[in-house]
């Protein structure tokens, strides 16, 4: 075999190991941003939803029920919240259209004594306006306050995000904007006054200097890792454990 040939071969070679290498290191990344949740993050939406029918079928009436998308999904509400008897229901991707949709079979038929309720960052993600994502939650809390009128709801503000959150090709931010988040989050108060909701501005907890989500606080710019949790939890918890 002549030198030119060899040549090529070690090209491919290399060509085959530097992929392979790529994609190890990737998958690892991704991996440890989201543990065991890297698989069920992938899951179709409507399946999950229907999972959760199915489940709420046996399931006990008056726990606290976490509802939301990823940012819900990703928080091991049973390790975070161990005192309070309690069933999480995010969907990762899911907007406030979905969780209109699914509110009745996911949330409404367990009879929940609280709701935790996160939505809207999604909406911002797919170019919804902040108009329709306001409206969308307006309707799902004038549904729980109809439906469930003994129901304790929290609704907690946006988080913010973080573009500048390296690696590159690990940041999920896309085209949410902090600008967005606050046009929400400014007007959420209100609505929650409409329905006897209280507000949880987490917001504010979360935020670095210039009004990004801290890099301290997220795997990716968009979504919060432990210490994330553990400051959400902590407020969460003044709310769920005393009533107020």
């Amino acid at each position: 075999m002549g030198e030119y040939y060899k040549r090529i071969i070690r090209s491919i070679i290399c060509f085959y190991v530097s992929v392979i290498t790529t994609v190890v290191i990737i998958f690892f990344v991704y991996y440890d941003a989201y543990g065991k949740y890297m698989t069920t993050m992938l899951k179709p939406q409507d399946e999950k939803a229907q999972y959760y029918t199915e489940l709420n079928k046996t399931e006990e009436h008056g726990l606290t029920v976490f509802f939301g998308d990823s940012l819900t999904e990703l928080c091991d509400t049973e390790k975070y919240y161990p005192d309070i008897p309690n069933v999480n229901r995010g969907i990762s991707g899911d907007t406030t259209s979905g969780m209109l949709k699914r509110l009745e079979d996911n949330v409404i038929a367990i009879q929940p004594v609280s709701v935790v309720f996160l939505g809207g960052i999604n909406d911002i993600g797919h170019g919804v306006s902040v108009e329709t994502v306001l409206s969308n939650i307006d309707k799902i809390l004038m549904q729980l306050s109809t439906s469930l009128p003994d129901c304790r709801v929290l609704v907690e503000s946006l988080y913010p995000v973080n573009s500048h959150k390296k690696p590159a090709f690990l940041n999920a931010v896309g085209i949410r904007t902090n600008e967005a988040v606050l046009a929400v989050n400014s007007v959420l108060p209100d609505i929650c006054s409409k329905y006897n909701a209280t507000y949880v501005n987490i917001h504010d907890l979360l935020t670095d200097d210039e009004g990004n989500l801290n890099k301290r606080y997220t795997m990716d710019g968009l979504h919060v890792n432990d210490k994330g949790y553990e400051i959400i939890t902590a407020e969460i918890n003044k709310y769920l454990k005393t009533g107020d």
